[in-house]
């Protein structure tokens, strides 16, 4: 009797791709003419495909407002769901009332969370067919509880741990502004069907700029909380922590700052400590807006040079801001941000008693590795596992002492926020991003982050590209201006640990004086 023949890494994927699709109702499956036609024109694909009344229910600017529509009735949630991609028609028929404060908004949700009967492959294909192990996560308990309607996980990175969309499974994610350019990642998939407006509210992960990356990528609004704000993990689970000492944070993926509000103070008021023990406890916390801040600006760290576009960038935020009233305060002593990846990679190593090796799914599959992990240099930058107690110590104390010297900074300086580029470039080509210094420095410290678009990156003729240092090659994107056409510039906004409230507070403000002609 011969042996039973082996699934390969390349069988499994295209069986999972053909099972996606065929539960994908065929009038909303692209005809590959179509396809071919909108890898031009993503972003005007809707006005195509959609007939007019669809067209209008995706076009709603907020999912604030959609929402208000939902709770009311003026709009149907099947009707909704449709437009986007009825159990809750028939609850607001037979109640009168809205099911809870996202009844029946369409909201999507990162791969990383689990769904009852669907997969988590976190872009392995080893972990195809693996529906049936999981524990529903406590973020999809509660927005279930809320009224959401979650109708797609969206594509993520292979190992979660490299700024490009791709992998084996699925194929790469595609920016909406530019298709050769990066969606961002890990949370790529989020940031790509927010700003197309396949999805008017998403929800991603963040570890090292998950949230924040994908959002500047596609020019979209992001938000990372601090930790154990919003809630991931499971209900009465024995699942350890992805990483010690640096923990996931979840938030939202939104077309507008009213969503990152809307979503953040919704889930916080659904107390999510009784869905995620983790999660803190704390009440929201009501704050005045401020008019008149105190506004930190830290334009690059030398060491990792920000191209042209993007200082310019930054320097006219600053001068809008100062001219509108706030104090402006540049700074230029702070911590090093390489030297700050290069601790916060060292704790994501540390091996957690009962957690797998990183790449342990790969080796058993002999799956090969995507690109911008194997082309790129980042290979020497991912995580080496941590073997003895003096290196774990060590690394947690360096963590502690970028935590008071940037709590020093923001006491000496008298600052309500930071802003701060979210990366040295805006998107850049597939496969090019390299590492997150600029955002992995705020999960190293625990400071929430929002990011907020900033319109066009502008290009002279005069720029240059900034010089690295010889072990950075390969780490960063080049700076070749016709490489980054149609780029788009992004904010990084930043305050200390446990001030989400403030935060959100003084970014909408700085959001409302930066884009106010949007």
């Amino acid at each position: 009797m011969s042996p039973l023949k082996q699934t390969t890494w390349k069988e499994k994927a295209d069986a999972k791709r053909a099972d996606v699709l065929s539960n994908i109702p065929q009038e909303w499956v692209l005809a590959p003419k179509e396809i071919k036609e909108f890898r031009q024109d993503i972003l005007g694909a809707p006005t195509k495909l959609l007939d007019p009344a669809e067209l209008e229910i995706t076009e709603i600017s907020t999912a604030t407002e959609l929402a208000k529509k939902l709770a009311t009735g003026e709009l149907k949630s099947l009707d909704v769901a449709k437009a986007f991609m009825h159990q809750l028609d028939e609850y607001f028929e037979k109640h009168k009332k809205p099911s809870g404060p996202f009844h029946g908004l369409p909201i999507s949700i990162k791969d990383s969370f689990n769904i009852e009967g669907i997969d988590t492959t976190l872009g392995f294909t080893e972990h195809i067919g693996n529906a049936k192990s999981l524990k529903q996560s406590s973020m999809v308990d509660l927005l279930y509880d809320l009224g959401a309607v979650l109708y797609i996980k969206t594509n993520i990175p292979q190992t979660m741990m490299t700024a490009d969309s791709e992998n084996n499974i699925f194929g790469r994610t595609l920016n909406p502004n530019n298709p050769t350019l990066t969606a961002g990642g890990s949370s790529g998939g989020e940031g790509a069907i927010v700003k197309q407006r396949g999805s008017i509210l998403g929800v991603g992960t963040d570890i090292a700029g998950s949230i924040r990356i994908p959002s500047a990528c596609c020019h979209t609004y992001g938000f990372k909380p601090s930790n154990h704000r919003l809630p991931f993990y499971t209900k009465d689970s024995e699942d350890t922590p992805f990483c010690f000492g640096i923990d996931v944070s979840s938030g939202p993926i939104a077309n507008s700052f009213e969503d990152l509000k809307f979503f953040f103070e919704t889930v916080v008021q659904q107390n999510p400590r009784k869905y995620d023990v983790t999660c803190s406890s704390l009440p929201l916390i009501p704050v005045k807006k401020n008019e008149q801040m105190k506004i930190g600006v830290l334009y690059e760290d030398p060491s990792l040079p920000v191209h042209p576009p993007v200082k310019r960038s930054l320097e006219a935020a600053a001068k809008i801001l100062e001219d509108a009233g706030h104090k402006v305060i540049p700074l230029s002593s702070f911590p090093n941000f390489e030297d700050a990846w290069k601790t916060a990679l060292s704790i994501y190593s540390i091996k957690v008693k009962g957690d797998v090796d990183f790449f342990e799914p790969l080796i058993k599959a002999q799956e090969p590795l995507i690109a911008s992990l194997s082309q790129t240099g980042i290979e020497y930058y991912l995580p080496k596992l941590s073997d003895t107690l003096h290196e774990t110590v060590s690394s947690l104390r360096k963590a502690k002492s970028f935590s008071q010297r940037w709590h020093d900074i923001f006491i000496e300086h008298e600052l309500d926020v930071l802003i701060m580029p979210p990366a040295p470039s805006t998107a850049p080509p597939h496969d090019t991003y390299g590492i997150p210094p600029y955002t992995s420095m705020w999960n190293l410290v625990d400071y929430p982050a929002v990011v907020i678009p900033h319109g066009k990156a502008k290009h002279t003729p005069n720029d240059v590209a900034p010089e690295l240092a010889s072990h950075l090659e390969g780490m960063f994107a080049r700076y070749v201006p016709e490489d980054y056409k149609d780029g788009l510039a992004s904010i990084q906004i930043v305050s200390p640990k446990g001030t989400d409230e403030a935060l959100l507070g003084a970014a909408e403000v700085i959001d409302t004086v930066l884009n106010a002609s949007k």
